[in-house]
């Protein structure tokens, strides 16, 4: 009778993670529901095996990205395991990525009205470019603040325990 009721646990668990995740209507709400329900390691340890997975589907090398991320190959190779073995749910996510896009450092040479394309599709891009690094670092901002306030708790924790122990 215990184990039923332990498979029931953990089956609701997944049930409430699972829909959490489909609830999510935008990308500012994931970014507050995983800055929510993940410390700081949990999100710096995904979002490293998320790249893994990314690159590892564009062909690069296991080595390579492990120098590149300076990950263990260990931790490559799991993900490339994952991929393998049964990583369609990994897969799918990565092919609806949105491009990520880099501030124009180039300047454009010569007379303005010669290189108009050049620099619209420019200032485009940094719009772009502006806007998610905004995003992003809003996060690592918050992400900061609870790795600072896990640390506090711990402390906290350990001090209490250390009284009563």
């Amino acid at each position: 009778m215990v184990q039923v009721i332990k498979r029931r646990l953990k089956s609701d668990l997944i049930f409430d993670l699972i829909n959490a995740f489909n609830s999510i209507k935008s990308s500012q709400e994931s970014a507050s529901f995983l800055q929510d329900i993940l410390t700081a390691s949990e999100i710096k340890n995904l979002s490293i095996r998320l790249r893994i997975a990314k690159l590892l589907l564009v062909g690069e090398k296991q080595r390579d990205i492990s120098l590149n991320l300076r990950v263990s190959i260990a931790t490559v190779t799991k993900v490339n395991a994952w991929l393998n073995q049964k990583g369609e749910g990994l897969k799918q996510v990565i092919s609806r990525l949105p491009q990520k896009y880099d501030i124009p450092i180039n300047s454009i040479g010569g007379p303005l009205e010669f290189h108009l394309p050049e620099v619209l599709a420019a200032s485009i891009q940094y719009t772009f470019a502006s806007a998610q690094n905004k995003k992003a670092n809003r996060f690592i901002e918050g992400v900061n603040e609870k790795s600072l306030l896990d640390k506090q708790l711990k402390e906290i924790s350990d001090e209490t325990y250390k009284h009563k122990g």
